[in-house]
């Protein structure tokens, strides 16, 4: 296939594929070697699709946080699929793969929030929480504001 032209689907194949390989930590030079072997083409175009990659994540990057939440997510899940087999059998591989499942639960929010208590005033007093959403944070604060300043 060297001297044609690949078409815009098998670029975006590619490019995927090296988004697949980048996720699995390979490093870019051995990401440039596997292109140049298996898309059978040169350097310099293998270094054109791995830049590809990369700004299409760059893309991705202004995307809410929900979806780089996602995307933290399904590389936790590959990290934990990838461990070598005799080593997820041994405490060490036991210990990882529960570390890799706590963080899972906390991008998921099934954690409760840390409740910060700070004591001031004996009948109410002012109460923080870690909250990931910024938008109840804002209106709580609001709210503790506006009672604070009716006083």
């Amino acid at each position: 296939m060297a001297g044609s032209r690949s078409t815009k689907l098998e670029t975006e194949k590619r490019v995927f594929t090296i988004q697949g390989w980048i996720i699995s930590g390979v490093p870019d030079y051995l990401i440039l070697k596997n292109c140049e072997q298996q898309f059978d083409v040169k350097r310099r175009q293998a270094k054109n699709l791995l830049k590809k990659a990369y700004e299409s994540w760059h893309k991705e990057e202004e995307s809410s946080i929900a979806q780089k939440r996602a995307l933290r997510i399904a590389e936790l899940k590959q990290d934990a699929r990838s461990l070598k087999e005799s080593y997820k059998g041994t405490p060490q591989g036991l210990a990882v793969i529960n570390r890799i499942k706590k963080e899972i639960n906390k991008l998921e929010g099934l954690y409760p929030d840390r409740v910060t208590v700070l004591k001031g005033d004996k009948e109410s007093p002012l109460i923080l929480t870690n909250s990931t959403d910024s938008e109840e944070r804002e209106k709580r604060i609001a709210q503790l504001v506006a009672k604070a300043l009716k006083k």
